[in-house]
């Protein structure tokens, strides 16, 4: 998984399926990356191909642990399957959601020029 730091903001690239495994490595990111310094966090699923109920769990529980932090967790680049799991357990509702990294950039953009 590729991340890396663009405007104050962390971006996790997971790739392939995203499962128990996967879900579990970018949890444990995100909860390495908060405490080393707390940002908001994108997470691009671009090069995720499928995403299973375990998957989806690790999502919702570093959504939880992001939001203790004070901090946003967004989702971008969502392809069709995995957009149908988040809104068949209503999940879609609980997460920001962008089209593309570069929408989800420009909504903290104007987000901060606003405050």
């Amino acid at each position: 998984m590729k991340a890396g730091v663009v405007e104050n903001l962390y971006v996790l690239l997971p790739t392939g399926l995203f499962n128990a495994e996967t879900g579990s490595d970018v949890r444990a990111r995100i909860i390495s990356l908060l405490l080393e310094s707390p940002r908001d966090i994108l997470i691009d699923c671009r090069d995720v191909e499928f995403m299973d109920s375990n998957g989806l769990g690790s999502l919702v529980s570093a959504l939880k642990r992001v939001r203790q932090a004070g901090k946003q967790l967004y989702l971008c680049s969502l392809n069709s399957q995995l957009r149908m799991v988040l809104e068949l357990t209503c999940t879609d509702r609980v997460f920001t959601i962008f089209p593309s990294e570069h929408a989800c950039m420009a909504f903290i953009s104007n987000s901060q020029s606003d405050g």
